[in-house]
Order: structure tokens, then C-alpha cells, then sequence
């Protein structure tokens, strides 16, 4: 019998050694929900219909409600009280935080030795509001995807024409949101923020950094489909550039304000043409 309880206490204690990796399975669920509430509220700053808000409030729950399993099952907490309450707020600050850092929402890494606030200023703001306007000359003037791959089809001319009636009811503050958070944001979050957690992978390499941005790249491209090809080769082009100032910052910050500008410079001229 004792032989038996022995058998089955070391048992246990393999089963509890798993329970860490168990875990990362719930910080993988933690995150998902979190890319999730990120991106649908950003959409709903731009268009807020019951379904975008629905959305939001049940992703940003769940995130919170597995966040909360995942400290039980760190703890194996027996009893809630007014200090437990406290610790599990502290850890959905921590739980939230980690997340928004393995989504790349971190200060960039270039010139480390540096302060915060200089590689922010610098590799934040200035270099990319400067790339972003460069890439719609380039875009624009450059290689003139407008004039080079002009829209014909009757589907993409109505979902260009939707998009301009939207921009232009709203004005020049719905024209500055849309770019910024209805575009930008959510779409740099699903399409860069992979290929960034490639990077950080220990076991990674530049070939497999490279498949990834690739695949998250044709998919951003393809996204773009319904507007017409200048559209896609636009999203190539962005794409492009907004993965490589992410893996070079190792940062979601620069891509964000890159497309954002980008973005920006189009609308808020529909926005003033009438």
C-alpha cells in the first residue's frame, strides 16, 4: 500500500511539472483574445456598430477571464479575498503588459545605448512620418500606381467609391482615425506582429523569419484584392517596407505611424477635395 501511495505522490508531482507549460498554452489564448479587443477597437473607434462593440467587450473579457485561470494555475490560489482581488488586478496589469509586448508594443532597439525618449522621438516619429511620406511620392508620383493600374471593375470601383464617401462625410477627424486606427492599427497588429514573434524565437532564423514575413505579406496583399491590383501593389510596397522597419526596431510603434501617415496623406486629401 505504501509502495502504492509512493507511486501515485510521483505520479502527481509529474503531472504538477507540467502545469507551467500548461500555462503557456493559457498565455497563448491570453494574447489571441487581446489581438483581438486591440483590433476590434480600433475598428470601432472608426465605425462603431453594435457588432464591433459586442466584439470588443467579449474579447477584452475573455482575455481577463483566462487570465485569471492562468494565475490560478500558477498559485493555486484556495480562497478569494480583499488582498486576492488585489494581486489578481496586478496581475492582469501584467498579464495585459506582456501581451501588448509580445504584439511588438515596445520602444524600439536601435541605438539602445540611447534614452527612451531620444529612440522614441527619433525612431517613432520623425523616421517614420518621414518613410511615410516618402512612400506616397513614391507611390504617387514614383511609379503612379493609380495612373499604371487604373480601376475598371465595377466591384472595386463601388468599394473605392464607399470608402471616399465615408472619408468625406466624416471630415478631416474621420480621415485622420480611419488611417490611424481603423487601418493602421489593427492591420499592423494581425500582419507584423507575427512575423516579429518569429523573430524573438530562440530556435529562429533569418530563413524562417523570412517565410513568415513572406506569407503575412501575401496575405496582407491579398486583403487588399477587393479594391482593385494598384491597390494590392500598394500593399505589397507598404507591407514591405512597414516588416522591415519592424524587425529592424524589433518594434510595432515605427510600422504603425509609417502606415498610418501613408494612410493619412490619401484620406485627409479626399477629405479636403470637396
Amino acid at each position: 500500500m505504501t509502495q502504492q501511495n509512493a507511486i501515485t505522490r510521483s505520479r502527481l508531482v509529474r503531472w504538477r511539472k507540467l502545469a507551467p507549460r500548461q500555462t503557456l498554452v493559457l498565455r497563448f489564448v491570453v494574447v489571441a483574445f487581446v489581438v483581438s479587443g486591440v483590433t476590434s477597437t480600433a475598428y470601432a473607434v472608426g465605425n462603431s456598430t453594435a457588432e464591433l462593440i459586442a466584439t470588443s467587450i467579449i474579447s477584452w473579457t475573455l482575455s481577463i477571464f483566462f487570465a485569471c485561470i492562468d494565475r490560478y494555475m500558477r498559485h493555486q490560489t484556495p480562497r478569494i479575498d480583499r488582498a486576492e482581488f488585489t494581486r489578481i488586478g496586478r496581475w492582469m496589469w501584467a498579464a495585459l503588459r506582456r501581451s501588448l509586448m509580445w504584439l511588438g508594443f515596445v520602444t524600439p532597439r536601435p541605438e539602445s545605448g540611447k534614452s527612451a525618449v531620444y529612440r522614441i522621438a527619433v525612431w517613432v516619429l520623425f523616421v517614420p512620418a518621414v518613410l511615410g511620406v516618402g512612400l506616397y511620392l513614391f507611390l504617387k508620383f514614383g511609379i503612379a500606381v493609380g495612373a499604371r493600374w487604373p480601376v475598371t471593375d465595377a466591384d472595386e470601383i463601388a468599394n473605392n467609391q464607399e470608402r471616399f464617401d465615408h472619408t468625406v462625410r466624416g471630415g478631416l477627424c474621420t480621415a485622420l482615425i480611419t488611417a490611424f486606427f481603423t487601418a493602421a492599427l489593427p492591420e499592423e497588429v494581425l500582419y507584423r506582429s507575427v512575423v516579429l514573434a518569429a523573430q524573438r524565437r530562440k530556435s529562429g532564423t533569418w530563413i524562417s523569419v523570412s517565410v513568415v514575413a513572406v506569407l503575412a505579406l501575401a496575405v496582407f496583399a491579398w486583403v487588399h484584392i477587393g479594391f482593385g491590383t494598384g491597390n494590392v501593389v500598394s500593399g505589397l510596397v507598404v507591407g514591405t517596407l512597414c516588416t522591415a522597419i519592424a524587425l529592424y526596431t524589433r518594434s510595432l510603434w515605427p510600422a504603425i505611424v509609417v502606415h498610418g501617415v501613408y494612410d493619412a496623406i490619401i484620406m485627409v486629401s479626399w477629405a479636403l477635395s470637396v
